[in-house]
């Protein structure tokens, strides 16, 4: 069970950061797909506030569009009379009915609990012919941080925890979209090398994607000094070439429609 107070907390202080280039490259791919669909809209949502690019894109796209902006942190809500916001539950997002032409999400929707009811309820919540299209993260994404964590983690403590956010599998979320009806859906797995030549930029990036651990068994000590030492020279033996710290980002782009 996701521990919605620890998240919350993690989201108010993790504001979007123009600088995050993991989610330059997120936006653009949501953007490029959208530039292959014929659709119109006048109403979309917004599911999880990460960054403004697709936003300010789908604001030109759509230039006559109301979008919603959803999400469980009211700090993200900003210039509140200029834009609509929703105040979502990642339990259950309870959307209401034949509502929007458009439902979009960026790295958001793999840490709701209750997938399916969400699912549902974003089936539910678009117009015929509406369109889903949503990014999540691959079952390889950032492996040599998780991998460079576990080994910290041995050296320190015999033994491993969780420091990330399981992944929903590709095939779980494609069974899950044809059970619940939606049409068409397809699935665009996508891998991108990233090199850092600053440690700390590669993790800061890192903190503001939804992937620190949220559940409620989520160990009580806390990571000092002494184990980002270690976990830095530990990514450098392996991870460290030709002067930049490398970094895969494994995303899947989701497209889906309600006939």
């Amino acid at each position: 069970m996701i521990n919605k107070k620890f998240l919350k907390l993690l989201r108010s202080q993790n504001k979007y950061n123009k600088n995050n280039f993991i989610y330059e490259i997120i936006a653009k791919r949501i953007n490029d797909s959208l530039d292959l669909l014929k659709i119109s809209a006048t109403d979309i949502l917004e599911i999880g506030i990460n960054e403004d690019l697709t936003f300010d894109y789908i604001k030109d796209k759509f230039s006559n569009c109301k979008i919603t902006r959803g999400d469980i942190c009211e700090s993200k809500f900003q210039n509140k009379k200029l834009i609509n916001y929703l105040k979502i539950n990642i339990s259950n997002l309870e959307l209401k009915k034949n509502i929007y032409d458009i439902v979009y999400s960026n790295f958001f929707l793999h840490i709701c609990d209750n997938i399916e009811e969400n699912l549902q309820s974003i089936f539910d919540s678009l117009k015929s012919n509406g369109l889903f299209i949503f990014v999540i993260p691959g079952s390889e994404n950032i492996y040599q941080l998780i991998n460079s964590m576990y080994k910290v983690d041995q050296m320190l403590y015999s033994g491993s925890y969780s420091r990330h956010n399981p992944t929903v599998s590709v095939n779980e979320i494609f069974k899950l979209l044809k059970k619940l009806r939606f049409d068409a859906p397809t699935i665009n797995a996508d891998k991108i090398r990233i090199e850092y030549s600053n440690f700390d930029k590669l993790l800061n990036d890192i903190k503001t994607m939804n992937l620190s651990y949220c559940y409620n068994d989520k160990r009580q000590f806390i990571e000092n000094k002494q184990y980002f030492r270690m976990l830095k020279d530990t990514y450098e033996n392996q991870y460290f070439k030709n002067n930049n710290y490398i970094l895969d980002i494994d995303l899947n782009i989701i497209t889906a429609w309600k006939k």
